[in-house]
């Protein structure tokens, strides 16, 4: 009786029983939210400094609904790293010329000053004139020459070197005397000499020149008296 009563009543007031009523289409069962795989890729690779990958991942996990927020952090890390990249390497770029000019500009001063060193250090020789190479005339001492001969170096029987010196007593007013020595260093008349060097040397003609001392310095003239 008691069961009979109790189907009357669900039949005449349903929406006492909600247990047994049908379920509502119109709030379907919403399911769990997936995680978004590209996301965590992406920041992953973004922590392990592996930008390339970062990136990549970065802008594909965008077309997914879920983890945004992470891609767009894994994103902007990427970006920084590639930046901190760029810098290095225009850093080091700059860096390393100026390192390789120095290191040349010390090497080039290094060589300039040895250089520098050993040639003051070198000693200064002065090469010795080159002898006279002129046929002396034969002379004889005591003998008439001419004015055009003065200072001009001739050659005795004996060996002796002979000069045409100016002599008043002599018909031509010149006249061979001698023996002198004559050094053999050739030299030019009126040119600048240095009697601790040498006193006399002849020129390229075969006269006779002696150092005369002019002030400091001194010139070198024709030996003719």
């Amino acid at each position: 009786m008691a069961r009979t009563q109790q189907w009357q009543e669900r039949e005449r007031w349903p929406e006492a029983w909600p247990d047994e009523r049908e379920p509502d289409e119109s709030h379907p069962y919403e399911s769990r939210p997936i995680v978004n795989p590209y996301a965590i890729v992406a920041l992953v690779a973004a922590l392990l400094a592996l930008f390339p990958v970062a990136i990549v991942f970065g802008f594909i996990a965008f077309s997914h609904p879920r983890g945004r927020v992470m891609a767009c952090f894994a994103l902007l890390l990427g970006a920084a790293e590639v930046a901190a990249v760029a810098g290095f390497f225009f850093m080091a770029g700059n860096v390393l010329p100026d390192s390789v000019s120095r290191a040349g500009q010390a090497t080039t001063t290094t060589t300039a000053q040895v250089t520098t060193v050993a040639t003051t250090s070198a000693p200064t020789t002065l090469a010795p004139p080159p002898p006279a190479t002129t046929t002396q005339p034969a002379a004889r001492k005591g003998g008439a020459c001419t004015e055009t001969q003065a200072a001009l170096i001739g050659s005795a029987a004996d060996g002796g070197t002979l000069l045409c010196l100016a002599n008043a007593a002599a018909e031509s007013g010149y006249q061979w005397s001698g023996p002198y020595n004559v050094g053999t260093g050739v030299y030019e008349a009126g040119s600048k000499c240095d009697s601790s060097v040498a006193k006399t040397g002849r020129t390229s003609d075969g006269r006779a020149l002696v150092c005369e001392t002019q002030g400091r310095g001194g010139v070198w003239v024709l030996w003719t008296d």
